[in-house]
């Protein structure tokens, strides 16, 4: 195998590529990179078992052939070639590196590509479209809400599953859940629900370019993604989700209104004497105010009182502080709405005006 290319090119499909190796054993065809040169297309594969890649880039193709080299070594020699044209040779078990503008030249051992896992990829037919920037807010609004605690196995992932025209995305810790129905333009085939593993959510996110659109589909156990002329692919989570809808509240009369700016910028300040192990801070719901406070340490305390809509009874709760921010983050809107029925009880965090998603907290005890 023979070709030339521009290093920035090779560079940016190498680096996508070792996010599904398995890096920590550099003994397998798992660590490898598998190329494959036909004219001149040359197609990119790696995979891990559980998550895998596959791509095709133009490069001036000199000879076919298929070659396998240790991706992480090979992105780290490329990487720090100078910009300009590279050219690659496969000859006795090597792959020849040559920077074209310098005296540059590397060799790395090759490993037998025969070796490589077969990777097989669905019919076009079963792909469908949806928008990546409403997928990627999908994800965005409820992957920090994901366990990563791995004796939840069935809580690693989001839940993904077909609402009509639409898509519903869950994520959950035992402790909050973040949900969102987001409908869509195109036809949505019918599919069995699924929970997406959460690394496989955010490799997702680092290849939407928030414009055009995400193919995907959905078979067996894995689910396929396709953006250009590349496909990434990943094994699910086969434990049962959670039941979620019995978590989000039917009815809860009371609510306040509160600038999310303001919100956000008090808990910070109030996280800044937060024991770190708990996160916790007290919150007290008082007419059109929400007075926010930690409790005494031997650092010291803090206090901050915000002006909000609110008209109900006097409430005093407790929550993770993190569990407050990390909605408001990702929230449309310059308004939250927290709606409530007792301290004890979940509280629903949502856009005002609300929006498709909403996340739920279960508060802390006071004491």
């Amino acid at each position: 195998m023979k070709f030339r290319c521009q290093k920035d090119l090779i560079v940016e499909e190498i680096s996508n590529a070792s996010d599904f190796t398995a890096q920590r054993n550099t003994l397998t065809m798992m660590s490898c990179v598998y190329m494959s040169l036909s004219g001149n297309t040359l197609t990119i594969k790696t995979t891990d078992q559980k998550m895998g890649y596959v791509s095709e880039i133009t490069v001036e193709g000199l000879e076919d052939g298929t070659t396998s080299v240790v991706c992480d070594k090979f992105l780290d020699i490329v990487k720090n070639l100078p910009a300009g044209s590279v050219l690659f040779e496969d000859s006795d078990e090597k792959i020849f590196i040559k920077s074209e503008q310098n005296s540059i030249e590397f060799r790395l051992r090759t490993n037998d590509p025969s070796g490589f896992p077969e990777i097989t990829i669905p019919d076009e037919y079963s792909f469908f479209s949806v928008s990546q920037k409403d997928f990627t807010d999908m994800i965005n609004q409820v992957s920090f809400a994901v366990s990563d605690d791995e004796s939840k196995f069935a809580m690693n992932g989001a839940l993904l599953e077909k609402d009509g025209n639409g898509l519903i995305m869950v994520g959950t810790d035992g402790r909050r859940l973040s949900f969102i129905d987001r409908q869509f333009e195109g036809e949505i085939p019918d599919f069995e629900k699924i929970t997406i593993p959460s690394k496989f959510l955010a490799i997702i996110r680092k290849h939407s370019s928030n414009e055009g659109v995400f193919r995907l589909s959905i078979t067996g156990q894995s689910i396929y993604v396709k953006t250009g002329s590349c496909i990434i692919f990943s094994s699910l989570i086969k434990n049962e989700f959670p039941a979620y809808r019995r978590v989000i509240p039917a009815n809860q009369e009371k609510f306040c209104v509160v600038n999310i700016s303001a919100l956000e910028a008090a808990l910070k300040r109030a996280a800044l004497l937060v024991e770190n192990k708990y996160k916790k801070v007290v919150i007290d719901f008082e007419y059109n105010k929400m007075i926010i406070s930690t409790e005494e340490t031997d650092l010291g305390a803090g206090k901050e009182e915000i002006e909000c809509a609110y008209e109900g009874e006097p409430l005093k709760c407790a929550m993770n502080y993190t569990y407050i921010l990390n909605p408001l983050k990702v929230m449309d809107g310059t308004q939250a709405r927290i709606a409530f029925t007792e301290s004890g009880r979940p509280f629903t965090i949502t856009c005002e005006p609300e929006r498709d998603y909403k996340h739920i907290i279960m508060p802390m005890n006071l004491g």
